[in-house]
């Protein structure tokens, strides 16, 4: 191996395929790797920390990791407030840092910071992003907003925004089952603070609006059971200061302008109060779309017939089941 002893920090958060290369990397060329960890602390002072897990579940996953790879006694994780290296490494004889090519500057900086304690500057070692399935690299960040797994591969097949995907009759049976909890009573809906609140279905979109809950996107299609019953948006509660897109989806179908405004939808309403999006057809199947598009922690609420109103929490293992679903929908051309 190349040293005895080198160091590495991060955030290491939702620990993913770039995250494991990089630390991979570090274990083949170092005896001994000292991880430096931010602390929850040093995180609340990050932009777009939304949903970053605690530091107890990031420590846990990397204690995983490098159990799963044989090296846990090659490994010291410690806590770090700073860009900066612990002064109790002082003494380990550090001799290289490994950063990628993003944070390079923090080690020039952690050089600089050296040499005018007196210390010897660290070789530094610069490791490759990992690129994933659109050519960008792969981040934590991508991952929270709920754009791609930790493998980098994003929840939205590309080939479904260019082909219209329809139902098979099992899928329509396997979806009767409700996709999350179902809530029977107004008080049950209790509202943790979360990146966006959905609703679909004008049932359950009039209940959120009858009830003042202000949810940031609604879809409707004017229809209960598939029969006409409103004609307008203001009898579904809207003001009329809503931002309204409009998108064509005939029944038992997913059309690729439906999956192509879900994932638009998540980059632009933060320009706007609420949304509404309107669909001429049908929008019984539309929470799938939504559930690939929207962050972790995204709350989305549709009436179930005859049970109630289903409360989804939008989760890693949500999203992998509803990409497994549509998944199995009829391609069309």
């Amino acid at each position: 191996m190349k040293y005895n002893v080198i160091v590495c920090g991060g955030t290491f958060d939702h620990l993913h395929r770039g995250h494991e290369e990089f630390l991979r990397h570090c274990l083949s060329i170092s005896k001994k790797i000292l991880v430096g960890l931010t602390t929850d602390w040093y995180v609340k002072f990050k932009k777009n920390t939304e949903k970053i897990q605690s530091y107890k579940i990031r420590k846990q996953k990397l204690i995983e990791f490098f159990k799963h790879e044989d090296a846990l006694t090659r490994v010291l994780i410690e806590p770090i407030d700073d860009n900066f290296i612990p002064k109790k490494w002082d003494k380990l004889n550090v001799e290289a840092i490994v950063v990628t090519k993003d944070t390079i500057l923090g080690s020039k900086k952690i050089n600089s910071s050296r040499i005018e304690q007196g210390n010897s500057p660290l070789k530094i070692e610069t490791f490759s992003l990992v690129k994933i399935d659109n050519k960008e690299h792969i981040s934590s960040s991508k991952i929270r907003k709920g754009q791609v797994n930790r493998e980098g591969v994003s929840y939205i097949n590309p080939i479904w925004f260019r082909k219209k995907l329809f139902i098979t009759e099992k899928l329509r049976k396997r979806l009767k089952k409700p996709f999350g909890e179902i809530l029977k009573k107004d008080k049950d809906f209790r509202l943790q603070q979360c990146p966006y609140l959905i609703t679909v279905g004008d049932v359950t979109t009039k209940k959120f609006n009858d009830l003042g809950i202000n949810q940031d996107i609604s879809v409707t299609d004017f229809k209960v059971e598939r029969r006409i019953k409103f004609s307008n948006f203001k009898e579904l509660g809207f003001t009329g200061n809503e931002k309204i897109f409009k998108i064509k989806n005939p029944a038992g179908s997913l059309v690729p302008s439906l999956f192509k405004t879900a994932s638009d939808l998540f980059k632009i309403s933060k320009k706007y109060n609420r949304i509404i999006l309107y669909i001429e057809g049908e929008e019984d199947l539309a929470v799938l779309p939504l559930v690939l598009s929207a962050p972790l922690g995204s709350l989305i609420f549709y009436g179930q017939p005859g049970k109630g109103v289903v409360k989804v929490e939008v989760s890693e293992k949500v999203k992998k089941s509803a990409f497994r679903l549509v998944s199995q929908f009829r391609e069309y051309a």
